[in-house]
């Protein structure tokens, strides 16, 4: 009997691009500010490409995950690509969302309990560029050997302002990657420490 084997490289080059993605996740996450390139997106998926790629290497099935953003086909494609479920924005484990609305995601998403810090929730943050921009802050704590500079473009200040204040008292807080259409990721773990630069 004949086998059907026309989806199988597409489904290794799926599984490549996952896994690369999260070891740059990874890396970003150990090294906090410093910049990390995913892999290259769907052409199709236009600006929300890298994004996507980002929410793809995180989720399965076994967690839940919401959107916060005018483009709701984004939540739809989430939905199909992974199988995790959606839930909303103030119990969910993963969210993503773009700098207009980054303010009132970080306010609202969970920052877990002192008993259960495992609860706080990954926040993805698209935003115009990494890297360059005039929103530049300094960064250190844990992963960081003295201070990590960062420059932003796209991110009201107002956001890291309240991502100060959720962040305030560790282990309690929101991890934060941020990604822009280029494909640059950054992390902010919440055990790091935040200043923002005149």
């Amino acid at each position: 009997m004949a086998t059907d084997t026309s989806r199988a490289p597409r489904q290794t080059v799926v599984a490549d691009q996952e896994q690369r993605a999260f070891r740059a996740l990874l890396d970003a996450m150990s090294r906090p500010g410093t910049i990390h390139t995913l892999p290259e997106a769907r052409g199709a998926d236009g600006a929300w490409g890298s994004s996507l790629v980002v929410m793809q290497s995180l989720l399965d099935h076994e967690v839940t995950f919401a959107v916060e953003a005018d483009d709701r086909s984004v939540h739809e494609q989430i939905l199909r690509r992974t199988g995790a479920r959606s839930d909303v924005l103030a119990a969910a484990g993963y969210v993503l969302t773009d700098a207009a609305h980054a303010l009132d995601v970080i306010e609202m998403a969970s920052e877990g309990y002192l008993e259960e810090p495992e609860r706080s929730a990954t926040v993805v943050v698209r935003v115009d560029a990494i890297g360059s921009g005039a929103l530049r802050v300094s960064l250190s704590g844990p992963g960081i050997e003295s201070v990590q500079p960062l420059s932003l473009d796209g991110l009201d200040v107002a956001a890291l302002h309240a991502l100060i204040e959720r962040n305030a008292v560790y282990p309690t807080g929101i991890d934060i990657v941020l990604v822009d259409p280029q494909g640059r990721i950054a992390c902010l773990p919440r055990s790091t420490r935040i200043e923002l630069e005149d």
